[in-house]
């Protein structure tokens, strides 16, 4: 068995659209080189580490153009392909999105849907949280948000 865990953040930007775990919603998005879906970033850490094939600057390199502002969607299929090929076998995903912005419940059962079908994936393997910071300025109030992701897989 492996562990693999994740983490990501991004300040909030008014001229992005949003996506949070490849679901489009509306919000200010996310300052970043790609999407910056923070869940389908820190997902993608977590999966390459329980694989143990590094980390996602590693694959994705901001440094490489062809990243640009690519979707969290093609970013994980893609590396859905590498931790395949790495014989990496998804058991379950435990997210936590940590936002004093975003609002997870009614989006919770979305992001859930796509992530299992993106990884064929049983529902029930996968994991949604929304939490806020209650107020103790840890994100910058609101300007930023984050997500937490653990993977526990097997390896064929």
């Amino acid at each position: 068995m492996r562990i693999g865990t994740g983490f990501d953040i991004h300040t909030h930007d008014n001229d992005n659209k949003l996506s949070i775990g490849t679901v489009n919603i509306e919000g200010a998005g996310f300052v970043a080189h790609s999407d910056g879906d923070i869940v389908v970033h820190a997902l993608i850490d977590a999966l390459l580490a329980a694989a143990g094939l590094g980390d996602i600057g590693e694959v994705f390199p901001s440094e490489d153009q062809k990243w640009e502002d690519a979707s969290g969607k093609s970013l994980l299929l893609i590396t859905k392909d590498i931790i395949s090929d790495a014989g990496l076998i998804i058991e379950n995903i435990d997210i936590i999105i940590i936002s004093n912005r975003i609002k997870i419940s009614p989006i919770k059962e979305k992001i859930v849907t796509s992530i299992s079908e993106i990884l064929d994936l049983d529902k029930a393997s996968v994991s949604i949280k929304g939490k806020t910071t209650n107020g103790s300025n840890l994100l910058f109030d609101d300007e930023a948000s984050a997500a937490i992701a653990t993977v526990l897989g097997r390896v064929s």
